[in-house]
């Protein structure tokens, strides 16, 4: 679903068609239509956003609308998950927000991470035919980032985990209830 902004831009018409081919709703499981664009914004830094139209899907069985986003965007979020995985892992030298926001950022990365983990864990022992070792690491309860990037590799090996630009962009994917697997 586009894991930059300008593979986003680039394959735009394509994706959508694709979304609006497949698209369930995610409460009554009817087959959604395309409803309307709406304008986004793509925070790289405090100074600057990039505007994105994203889609709108509407479920005619059951009414309920939904807006469709690229991996790199989170529901009710300004920056794009790129940036503010970089700013929760350390990555980035000086966070692109002030810091209260990155402190706000990292305590609830570190209060989220454990229900995260227990929930992308059983999804994909559910989903999967995992080996004797895989399955017993999944088991053994992963901790923190380092376990969640090696659930994220586990899925990816048996098709589950589709490419993301970062860590925290498909763990949105995979929690939200939503997409699970389906968009």
């Amino acid at each position: 679903m586009g894991h930059s902004v300008e593979e986003y831009l680039a394959t735009l018409d394509a994706w959508w068609d694709v979304v609006l081919q497949t698209a369930r709703c995610p409460h009554c499981h009817g087959r959604c239509r395309r409803q309307q664009t709406r304008d986004r914004a793509a925070w790289d830094d405090g100074d600057h956003a990039q505007r994105l139209l994203v889609l709108r899907l509407r479920c005619p069985a059951c009414g309920r609308t939904q807006t469709v986003l690229p991996d790199f965007l989170t529901p009710y979020r300004r920056y794009r998950t790129p940036v503010r995985e970089a700013v929760v892992t350390g990555a980035a030298s000086a966070p692109p927000c002030d810091a209260r926001t990155a402190r706000r950022w990292i305590a609830v990365f570190r209060a989220g991470v454990t229900a995260a983990i227990a929930q992308v864990t059983a999804l994909v022992l559910d989903a999967l035919a995992v080996s004797r070792q895989e399955s017993a690491f999944l088991r053994g309860a992963p901790r923190g980032a380092a376990g969640l990037r090696h659930v994220q590799q586990i899925a990816a090996r048996h098709g589950l985990a589709p490419p993301s630009s970062c860590l925290l962009g498909w763990v949105n994917q995979v929690t939200a209830p939503h997409l699970r697997w389906a968009l």
